[in-house]
C-alpha cells in the first residue's frame, strides 16, 4: 500500500503565483488544493483536514490573518505557512510579525525561490530538521 501524500492547502489570491506555487509542491509529491482567498479556504478546511496550510497575507474578502485565526479556533492542529510580498505603506516584515502573533508555524518573504518554499514545508512536515 502507497504511503498517503501529504495534502496542502495553497491560498493566494494572485492566479500566477497561486498556480505556480501548486504546481511545485505537486511536482514534488504533494496532494494541493487550492483556494484563492481566505474564505474559499474556509469552505475547503470546511470538507477536509489538511496537513498543511500555505497562504498570503493580503487578499480580498477575507485576508490571511483572518484565516489563521480561524484556523486556529477550529484545526489548532494545523501547520500554517504565511508568505507576503507587503504592500504599499505595509511592508512584509510587519505583516508577516502580525502571522506569527496569531500563531502562523512560519513565514516566508515574496519573492522567494522554490527552494525556500519546499525547504518551509519540508520543516513544517517534520520531514526536515527546524533550522
Amino acid at each position: 500500500m502507497a504511503a498517503r501524500r501529504p495534502s496542502i492547502l495553497v491560498v493566494e489570491d494572485t492566479a500566477a503565483i497561486r498556480l505556480s506555487v501548486a504546481a511545485f509542491l505537486e511536482s514534488r509529491g504533494f496532494s494541493v488544493t487550492e483556494a484563492e482567498n481566505g474564505r474559499g479556504a474556509v469552505r475547503a478546511l470546511d470538507r477536509r483536514g489538511f496537513d498543511l496550510i500555505v497562504t498570503d497575507v493580503l487578499m480580498p474578502e477575507m485576508d490571511g490573518i483572518e484565516l489563521i485565526k480561524a484556523v486556529r479556533a477550529s484545526r489548532p492542529e494545523a501547520k500554517i505557512l504565511a508568505m507576503s510580498g507587503g504592500a504599499p505603506g505595509l511592508p512584509a516584515g510587519f505583516l508577516l510579525k502580525m502571522t506569527e502573533m496569531f500563531a502562523a508555524d512560519a513565514i516566508l518573504y515574496k519573492p522567494f525561490r522554490n527552494e525556500e518554499l519546499e525547504a518551509a514545508v519540508e520543516r513544517l512536515l517534520g520531514r526536515l530538521p527546524p533550522n
